[in-house]
């Protein structure tokens, strides 16, 4: 069994992106962290403020439980089972459950795309904060021509990606309840 986990490009991105856009909002509301000239200092800069901010957010967002929320799982619970016609009782430590089936899944190496799916709410939950900074500095600039149709398209991509964050949890919990509904079939 691999040791050693790869660094995926989504999971590079997923950090470089959001530290990208704090820099560049820094620099947007006139502090300048780093000449933009130098491009490869700008992309270890902007991939380290990525990890401590996907930190913070991650730690917000744990406290908040927008993160392994019981009653997400429950409600993809509830959706896979009503589509299998099966009336299967939720497990009462459902968090735990979800934990000992996911490594299940795993260690016998089905539902590859979920670690995509992981990566990709992992984006999400952290562009929402920087959406909704962005909107913020935005609005309160004077000299932006054009800010007013920014921030609606901002604040409509702001809202569309909270749903698509949610969806993907959801999903998340989902295909963990659907196989481990076809791996104990198979089992049999």
């Amino acid at each position: 069994m691999n040791k050693f986990s790869k660094l995926s490009l989504y999971d590079f991105l997923a950090m470089l992106i959001p530290g990208f856009v704090i820099l560049w909002l820094l620099d947007f509301c006139g502090i300048k962290p780093v000449n933009a000239d130098n491009g490869i200092f700008l992309g270890l800069l902007s991939y380290l403020v990525g990890l401590c901010y996907h930190k913070l957010v991650e730690c917000l967002c744990s406290e908040l439980h927008l993160i392994r929320n019981e009653c997400m799982e429950k409600c993809a619970w509830k959706e896979f089972y009503k589509k299998q016609k099966e009336n299967k009782e939720i497990p009462e430590d459902i968090d735990n459950h979800f934990m000992e089936v996911y490594y299940k899944i795993a260690k016998k190496g089905c539902l590859m795309n979920i670690p995509v799916l992981e990566a990709q709410e992992v984006f999400l939950r952290n562009a929402v904060p920087l959406i909704l900074i962005s909107i913020g500095k935005i609005s309160c600039c004077q000299t932006m021509s054009c800010h007013c149709s920014l921030v609606i398209f901002l604040i409509v991509l702001l809202l569309f990606s909270i749903f698509a964050w949610f969806s993907i949890q959801k999903k998340i919990y989902y295909l963990i309840w659907e196989g481990e509904c076809y791996l104990s079939k198979l089992e049999k």
